[in-house]
């Protein structure tokens, strides 16, 4: 979705933007799998995930056989899929087996299944039958890249294996062979499950930053899509300023309980057409929630404002929109009319975006597990990306942030192209180079005053990227700790978006409004409310 202002678009930028993963250390250690077994990276990775937990000796047995029960459970575990579906039928699990709901959960996601009525949950899961649930558990494409010497054109599982190899997720053996029939092993199955959940991951910092400068680029130029999410916020004033006033008491336990869901959401690129409800909830003693309706066009907004017993509407505005022409707005703002130039604002978000990528995609973003988050299941996810900022980061972040994206910023916004947007000459830009370079000098200063009034408790976003290389799911969490004379307030944010239907024909459920169902500013002027 475009933004209206410049100011949106770098705020976004920088809030949305901003986020090395936290390594979590293993509690649980099996005594059959030694330091430095080759398996060790992924067994424990898959256990700190809740994937696998071993047997009740303390082993994790990596030599034997996986089973095609243990499979289900491990591949349920890692796609989080929903238990609670039709019984799967089959004569040799009763509802009584361990892994049953694991069993029922794969089959009804046709991941795995049986014959005859028989699931054979202690049959050992060969090696075709792993690449089969493997590309069928997360959609994997062969690109006919495979060529085992074993392997045969005819075999059933040649795609599969194929699309495992062409993946990254398997080589074979040195022999030239990928031997379909053999067991596979425990170990073996965290491998690849692990190498599943991460394919895609083996890219260096250069190609990362241009996969994000690609999906970015394609952000703003998606013709349509629906859009649904979420937004959680709380803010926790010091107790001095709620024990002034019961009323100003009161704002404040609304203030820390405020959530939006954004629902019903479509937007159009050509002509620019946008359209979403928002419901407000306001907790605290308030406890109420405010639908509102808003559309948009390139230049006007219409919103619906919500009628409800604390709220109460004059009914000349009962049902009605408030129809914004966002050129007299911008105008009456004193803002620049090229502002309103939906084509310009996009080549400069694509250029920031370039610019912020350049210089912090190395030491702050990372390819994270397929499973790092939960989102829809109907994305067809290729790469989960993740980027934090802590209190630990932070240095770093503002030595690059001062030395090298603010000074490019500058010479950004001084360039012909921009330049009369944000009215900096050349020489404009020199100077504020000149004092962004007194200001890196004075970088632990700045840096000490920071670290005392901020904590950056969590500040991180996630992005998932699909097949098509489009931004389908982000999530974004921040919680943040100011201290000021001995007091501190709280800034918590937490939200996520999901796009769907991307560039097809879009259904808009509420449309343009018609002139008898609005009311201009003017006539709300007129209106004692």
């Amino acid at each position: 979705m475009r933004k209206s202002g410049i100011v949106v678009t770098l705020v976004t930028l920088l809030l949305f933007s901003i986020l090395p993963v936290l390594q979590a250390s293993a509690e649980t250690t099996f005594r059959d799998v030694a330091e430095g077994h080759w398996a060790e990276t992924e067994i424990y990775t898959l256990v700190e995930q809740e994937v696998l937990n071993g047997f009740d000796d303390g082993t994790f047995r990596p030599n034997q056989a996986v089973t095609r029960a243990q499979a289900a459970i491990m591949l349920t575990n890692a796609l989080d899929l929903d238990t609670a579906v039709a019984e799967p039928s089959y004569q040799d699990v009763e509802a009584s087996h361990y892994a049953y709901d694991a069993i029922a959960a794969v089959t009804a996601a046709g991941i795995m299944s049986g014959s005859y009525n028989q699931f054979n949950p202690n049959q050992s899961l060969t090696r075709a039958e792993m690449a089969a649930v493997l590309t069928d558990a997360f959609s994997l494409e062969a690109a006919g890249e495979a060529s085992f010497t074993d392997v045969a054109d005819s075999h059933w599982a040649k795609d599969a294996i194929d699309a495992i190899y062409s993946n990254g997720i398997t080589e074979g053996y040195q022999d030239g062979t990928y031997a379909p029939s053999k067991a596979t092993t425990r170990a073996e199955f965290a491998v690849l499950l692990v190498k599943t959940l991460q394919s895609g991951e083996n890219v260096d910092n250069e190609d990362l930053a241009s996969l994000l400068k690609e999906v970015y680029a394609n952000e703003l130029e998606i013709e349509s899509y629906d859009f649904a999410g979420d937004l959680e916020m709380g803010i926790s004033l010091p107790a001095s300023f709620t024990d002034v006033d019961p009323e100003f008491a009161m704002v404040a336990g609304v203030l820390e309980d405020i959530s939006v869901e954004i629902k019903n959401g479509t937007y159009q690129l050509d002509p620019m057409q946008l359209e979403m409800v928002l419901a407000v909830t306001l907790g605290g003693d308030m406890n109420v929630t405010l639908e509102m309706p808003i559309v948009m066009t390139e230049t006007k907004m219409w919103l619906k404002m919500p009628n409800s017993p604390l709220f109460p509407l004059p009914e000349e505005l009962n049902g009605k929109f408030i129809e914004y022409d966002l050129e007299e707005l911008a105008e009456l703002e004193g803002q620049d009319p090229l502002m309103m130039n939906l084509d310009l604002q996009t080549e400069l978000a694509a250029a920031i975006y370039d610019l912020f990528f350049d210089h912090f995609t190395d030491g702050f973003y990372e390819q994270v597990a397929l499973n790092a988050i939960d989102y829809p299941n109907s994305i067809d996810a290729k790469h989960v990306v993740k980027f934090e900022l802590t209190n630990e980061k932070l240095e770093e972040f503002l030595t690059v942030f001062i030395g090298g994206f603010m000074p490019d910023m500058v010479d950004l916004m001084a360039d012909p192209e921009f330049a009369e947007l944000f009215g900096i000459s050349v020489e404009d830009a020199e100077l504020v180079k000149e004092e962004l370079d007194a200001l890196q000098l004075e970088l632990q200063t700045v840096l000490a005053e920071i670290e005392n009034v901020l904590n950056i408790k969590n500040f991180e976003e996630y992005v998932v990227i699909d097949r098509n290389h489009y931004l389908a799911h982000n999530q974004f969490n921040l919680d943040l700790e100011f201290a000021f004379e001995g007091e501190t307030m709280g800034l918590v944010i937490n939200g996520d978006q999901s796009k769907s239907r991307i560039n097809e024909e879009p259904n808009f459920s509420i449309g343009i409004p018609d002139a008898d169902s609005v009311i201009t500013l003017d006539e709300l002027m007129e209106i004692e409310y």
